[in-house]
């Protein structure tokens, strides 16, 4: 039997609830994580989930932990703009120090707040062989 793909969400906010209410159509996936540094955020958001019946999320305190969570498979990006990079460098630093894997990534727009910060971007995913996503 196949298990469904455990997505993590990064970013609690308006973006992110947008996206777990969005889940109700998705069809072999399921909302296992949620990370954002506003605790109360997280936890209203982790409420709609199970609200919704689309997951059963975990909330974690960094993104490192959540990437190293076996029921973590896939990542969401819908964090502010301007911290996005940085969490895409978290990402590939705890996939490439074997403290965590992921099959893949998706970042939602815009993917860069410049050219050079979304090339950026993909070069980070590249580098550790994610499949990538544009929301």
């Amino acid at each position: 039997m196949n298990k469904n793909l455990g997505v993590g969400l990064i970013g609690a906010g308006f973006i992110g609830r947008f996206h777990i209410r969005s889940w109700e159509s998705v069809r072999g996936g399921d909302i296992n994580g949620i990370c954002d540094k506003n605790l109360e955020m997280a936890n209203e958001a982790a409420a709609i989930v199970n609200q919704l019946g689309v997951g059963k999320p975990k909330i974690f305190n960094s993104v490192s932990e959540m990437v190293a969570d076996p029921n973590i498979d896939a990542v969401w990006i819908c964090a502010p703009n301007f911290t996005r990079l940085e969490i895409m460098e978290e990402i590939v630093n705890t996939i490439e120090t074997g403290k965590g894997s992921l099959i893949g990534v998706a970042c939602e727009k815009p993917l860069g707040r410049d050219v050079t910060e979304a090339k950026k971007m993909l070069d980070l995913v590249r580098r550790v062989g994610l499949l990538d996503g544009y929301l």
